[in-house]
């Protein structure tokens, strides 16, 4: 038995969880959907395809969300040794399928590791720190989230959150090439090929979902990139103001003048998402938010969510979640 469980083993989860374990009669335990650290090889990532884009010109485009125990740190060859308690417990290589759940209070988990099912139960708190996209999905697996979807997916409800899921934003970051002529003319004063436009706070919002109850299938993932006016004309801005910087002649994509409509046809084709995403359980106190201040599941005693998936506002900063994460340790701990 365990005090506390932690799903997700990146910085904040990992931190999280050894700030919990800093008390030694506390029993924790972590869980990891990747592998230990190591310094050998990169850090393994998820990596999942959106539906069509509209925004995009109908294109598809895929997110990444990195996985392993201890975040980005502590991976490569500098990386430093993760040092454990003895009164923490480091499930990797290990999926969390969903919550367990009795009536209305969280009680522990259920996760696969090694081709079997096993469970473990926290009899103080769970807490997830899986990421903008892994947690809204944890908490839909295991019943939580909104209703007609959960029923559509053959999910039993176990508490109606329509705001699971909801709200995700992802920035945009978009390569504009520049012609060979432009590359030899700014060859002194810019050493590359394209002109890298970077929109970190969209106004779009997206949202993700299951599809499916099998915890290994890849998600319905609509980031809804360029879905709002003001985003595609702030870059459009953008590119004008950076373009016209570089000079009339030698700094043009395109030989003679391009219209804001070719422009705005051009942003479309070769947006991408940039790295971060926030939202998916927002906090707050309205309609479709998921957790209150305390970082608390609504409705649902003994869960939290500490990560970016309850940040309203990109960017998704990581000492921003981690603050997050200590805060609600040291309330874990004094409750």
């Amino acid at each position: 038995m365990f005090e506390f469980a932690v799903v997700g083993g990146g910085a904040t989860g990992y931190a999280l969880a050894l700030q919990l374990a800093s008390d030694a009669a506390v029993q924790v335990a972590l869980v990891e959907a990747g592998p230990p650290c190591s310094r050998r090889r990169p850090r393994p990532a998820w990596r999942w395809s959106t539906v069509a884009q509209p925004g995009l010109n109908g294109r598809a485009v895929a997110l990444t969300a990195g996985k392993g125990l201890g975040g980005t740190a502590a991976w490569g060859e500098r990386a430093a040794p993760l040092p454990q308690p003895d009164n923490l417990t480091v499930f990797t290589d290990a999926l969390a399928v969903r919550v367990l759940l009795q009536g209305r209070r969280a009680t522990g988990l259920e996760f696969h590791r090694a081709g079997l099912v096993q469970q473990l139960l926290a009899s103080r708190a769970v807490v997830l720190c899986a990421g903008a996209l892994q947690s809204p999905l944890l908490l839909m697996r295991s019943g939580i989230g909104p209703h007609v979807h959960l029923v559509a997916e053959n999910v039993a409800t176990r508490h109606d959150l329509p705001g699971v899921g909801q709200g995700l934003q992802v920035p945009v970051h978009v390569a504009v090439p520049l012609r060979r002529a432009a590359l030899a003319a700014l060859a002194l004063r810019r050493p590359a090929e394209c002109v890298e436009l970077v929109l970190d706070r969209p106004a779009s919002r997206g949202r993700l979902r299951l599809a499916g109850k099998d915890p290994y299938q890849p998600p319905r993932l609509d980031p809804d990139l360029l879905s709002e006016r003001d985003d595609l004309e702030a870059l459009v801005r953008q590119a004008r103001a950076v373009l016209d910087g570089l000079g009339p002649r030698a700094a043009r994509p395109w030989a003679g003048p391009l219209s804001d409509l070719a422009l705005e046809r051009l942003l479309r084709e070769r947006a991408e998402p940039g790295p971060g995403v926030a939202g998916g359980c927002s906090l707050g106190d309205g309609p479709l938010d998921v957790v209150d201040a305390q970082l608390a599941v609504r409705g649902v005693a003994g869960l939290h969510v500490a990560d970016a998936s309850v940040l309203a506002q990109l960017p998704a900063d990581g000492q921003a979640v981690a603050a997050l994460g200590a805060q609600l340790a040291q309330r874990l701990l004094r409750g």
